[in-house]
């Protein structure tokens, strides 16, 4: 198992709390997920309450996905762990401060990092669970198909 950051492949340091926008209800353990590509090679864990659950229409994302939208799912940077026995996705820039993580072998897209963030977003559907990662919002729905039409998760409650 490596705990790297997925920007450097450097140690990640520790923190000493999860981030607020993360922390659970009560004091239960936060909640563990995991992910990976389709061969399995890439698999991770991540920590946390799902955050910002959102499809994305940008022309990278369609491009990349093959798709109207990817839905991303976000979770803290800190807790992302490679667990499979192909370690660290390999990197794309997509831009000069976002990176995009995917599998050499089967292509699959799993995460998107960017630079000075303290989150990273996964695919959500390389999660295994995908309960609670309902879409509350759609960036670039300005470039989404035309006869794509899209019915958001309701916003939670305060």
């Amino acid at each position: 198992m490596s705990n790297t950051s997925p920007a450097l492949g450097t140690p990640t340091p520790p923190v000493a709390a999860p981030l607020a926008a993360t922390r659970a209800a009560s004091d239960a353990p936060l909640p563990v997920r995991t992910g990976h590509c389709q061969c399995g090679r890439i698999s991770y864990q991540v920590t946390g309450v799902p955050d910002d659950p959102h499809l994305c229409s940008c022309v990278h994302e369609t491009r990349i996905s093959g798709g109207p939208a990817v839905l991303w799912v976000g979770f803290p940077l800190n807790s992302l762990i490679w667990t499979g026995p192909g370690g660290e996705p390999k990197w794309y820039a997509t831009y000069p401060t976002l990176r995009r993580g995917f599998c050499p072998d089967c292509g699959t897209h799993l995460v998107s990092v960017a630079g000075g963030s303290s989150m990273v977003m996964v695919t959500g559907f390389s999660l295994t669970d995908q309960s609670g990662i309902e879409p509350l919002g759609h960036s670039h729905r300005e470039n989404a198909a035309p006869w794509m039409h899209i019915t958001l998760a309701p916003s939670p409650a305060p």
